[in-house]
């Protein structure tokens, strides 16, 4: 009991060293691949091209997104700069044009008004206009308007911002050495209003390295200072929960109508204007009451577009816009955790391995390859609509890596694999039966010797010494080469294994290496086929009387590399084969083939049999009986009915 148990756990062992052995370059593979995915998940090596996706994925989502009705554009378009160039004269337009519309707006009571609209330069000619702006915006509270930080390769040139007025809403982070005192910046301030009157905020709007801008500031940040951005600024006083973090990704929203880029409801700043001045009909007193109203332009000529997943030339206002909304309503794109992202990717390599280690065709591997990337695309869009991004064009990218070097990998080993078993068993068996046993991973345990259930089939040459007799040994040799090839095609055509030449007999069985459960019925026809193929070789040859005996017996035999380390052959031996041997003795005479009760009993549906009773046979002290196989005569009727 505990040798077998020695025994069966050497042989689990030995398995598992050469799984190991045949897999190590799969397993070295898929750990250096893992430390690829590890790498790109932690420092984003191919963000630009994960972004590629994201962008696509955002941007059909932001069909499905309302924007908030409460927030509305008032846009200095290219319409509105020629309509109040007769009016007003061209841009820059007096300051007192915006503050006699902030006038009428505030009359109608809206939550806020905010300008996307640097009023950074005094109007030295219109000083009054000026005035009257900031007069109007001193009157509410309400009211928002921009600042820029300008970068500077010579900050010393600038204020430092401790010195900056309290209404510019600068905040630091005081540190031991006080530098943040030291600090210095290009702001570019509402110069045009007075300072009392600012209620302010960054509209810096930073692209990501590939130029798309994606996301907004929550606030600016100068070393250790920071100031709010303007939609902050405006959230904070809507009362909005600000999140406490540095930027936002933004949850951009679909278009208020086709063919425009403009998510939210815009008016024409020269319809507006002409409308409260003239008091016309369709601005009622409550048209704007409630309203968010964001001030800016569109206009071509102010260049003020951006590029961003939704559009490659939107409106910087409608990005403001954009960013307002989300802090009102807590709503932002966040990215999938690290973690999650890592695990996922590495799921997916984990089953594609599983798949190229255990599967015996590469066709359903990459079938199932393409359907988890379509799955694992499907994920990371549905995410998407749930406002998490999740990167998946690197990971892709990573793992198709892997795929293509694993089956490169297993390509050439599977073609030395081939190239090995053609060397041992290409002379004795088809190469597609090779092939077969390539694909079943089973060339090195093939050539060890094993008992096992087998058919074998001698074939034996009539009064081969009578023939020799009447030929030189030069037209022996080739007439022999001949039949052998004629024969041993129909044997290789029938899946059987070749074991020897004996002088002018042939050797040959079925069952191993290949396990095969129609042996005795591959045997049988393979025998018949051979008879056929004799009548052939009898005309061509002209030798009527060139005869062939065939044995078949099915039992027990040991099969495998048989021989010493310089030579060895693969090769059958026991029982089975001396009783087929001496079954094609007994066709001397008698009939071309001769078939044991054994695979008679294995093939009986399949042939007809005519008993020509039972021998004693060599070495055998019980008689044996033996069979005359024919092929069914109604066979053909059968096949074609079938059919």
């Amino acid at each position: 009991m505990k040798n077998s148990q020695s025994s069966c756990n050497k042989k689990r062992q030995s398995d598992f060293n050469k799984t190991y052995k045949k897999n190590r370059t799969v397993l070295a593979a898929l750990l250096l691949f893992i430390s690829f995915l590890t790498i790109n998940s932690i420092y984003h090596p191919f963000i630009n091209f994960d972004n590629i996706w994201l962008d696509f994925a955002v941007k059909q989502w932001s069909s499905d997104s309302t924007a908030d009705p409460e927030i509305v554009v008032i846009d200095i378009d290219d319409p509105s700069l020629q309509a109040m160039k007769n009016r007003v004269g061209r841009w820059p337009w007096p300051r007192s044009v915006h503050a006699e519309l902030l006038e009428q707006l505030q009359l109608q009571q809206p939550k806020a008004v905010i300008f996307d609209i640097l009023f950074a330069e005094p109007d030295i000619y219109r000083p009054d206009a000026d005035k009257y702006l900031s007069e109007v915006i001193s009157d509410a509270d309400n009211i928002f308007l921009p600042i820029l930080h300008l970068n500077s390769d010579q900050p010393r040139l600038f204020p430092k911002l401790i010195d900056y007025p309290p209404s510019v809403g600068l905040t630091v982070t005081p540190d031991s050495a006080q530098t943040y005192k030291q600090t210095r910046a290009n702001l570019l301030l509402p110069a045009a209003v007075n300072s009392d009157a600012w209620k302010l905020g960054t509209i810096n709007f930073y692209p990501d390295p590939d130029g798309v801008g994606r996301r907004y500031q929550i606030q600016h940040p100068i070393e250790l200072w920071r100031i709010d951005s303007l939609p902050t600024k405006a959230a904070r006083y809507l009362g909005a929960r600000i999140p406490e973090q540095k930027e936002i990704i933004l949850d951009w929203h679909r278009a208020a109508s086709s063919g425009s880029v403009s998510p939210y409801a815009t008016y024409s700043y020269a319809a507006i204007y002409k409308a409260v001045s003239e008091e016309q009909t369709f601005i009622h007193k409550n048209f704007f009451h409630n309203k968010i109203i964001i001030i800016g332009s569109t206009a071509t000529g102010l260049h003020d577009i951006k590029n961003t997943p939704v559009s490659g030339l939107f409106p910087a206002v409608y990005i403001l816009a954009t960013a307002l909304d989300n802090l009102l309503h807590g709503q932002q794109l966040s990215p999938v955790p690290v973690v999650i992202n890592l695990l996922a990717a590495i799921l997916f390599l984990l089953l594609l391995t599983l798949g190229l280690l255990l599967a015996k065709r590469i066709l359903p591997v990459a079938l199932a390859f393409l359907m988890i990337t379509l799955c694992y695309y499907l994920v990371s869009y549905q995410l998407t609509g749930y406002k998490f991004l999740m990167t998946v064009n690197s990971p892709m990218m990573i793992i198709s890596g892997y795929f293509f070097s694993v089956l490169v990998v297993q390509f050439l080993q599977r073609q030395r694999e081939y190239t090995y078993a053609i060397d041992i068993f290409g002379r004795f068996m088809d190469r597609n039966v090779v092939r077969q046993l390539v694909d079943s991973g089973e060339t090195e345990q093939a050539l060890h010797a094993k008992s096992c259930k087998i058919t074998v089939l001698f074939s034996d040459i009539r009064n081969f010494t009578t023939l020799s007799e009447k030929h030189t040994a030069l037209e022996i040799v080739q007439l022999l080469d001949d039949y052998f090839s004629m024969q041993v095609r129909v044997i290789f055509r029938h899946q059987g294994t070749l074991d020897k030449f004996i002088g002018d007999a042939i050797m040959a069985f079925w069952g191993a290496p290949l396990e095969n459960e129609n042996q005795e019925i591959q045997a049988v026809e393979a025998a018949l086929t051979m008879v056929e193929q004799l009548e052939r070789f009898r005309l061509e040859q002209k030798l009527p009387d060139f005869n062939i005996g065939i044995g078949i017996h099915t039992g027990e035999g040991v099969v495998g590399a048989i021989g010493g380390e310089q030579r060895y052959d693969y090769t059958v031996i026991g029982d089975t084969v001396n009783v087929a041997s001496r079954i094609e003795g007994v066709t001397k005479n008698r009939c071309n083939i001769l078939i044991s009760e054994a695979t008679r009993n294995a093939c009986r549906d399949h042939f007809d049999f005519i008993e020509l009773g039972s021998y004693t046979l060599k070495g055998r002290e019980e008689p044996v009986t033996v069979f005359i196989p024919k092929r069914h005569e109604n066979m053909e009727i059968i096949t074609t009915e079938n059919s």
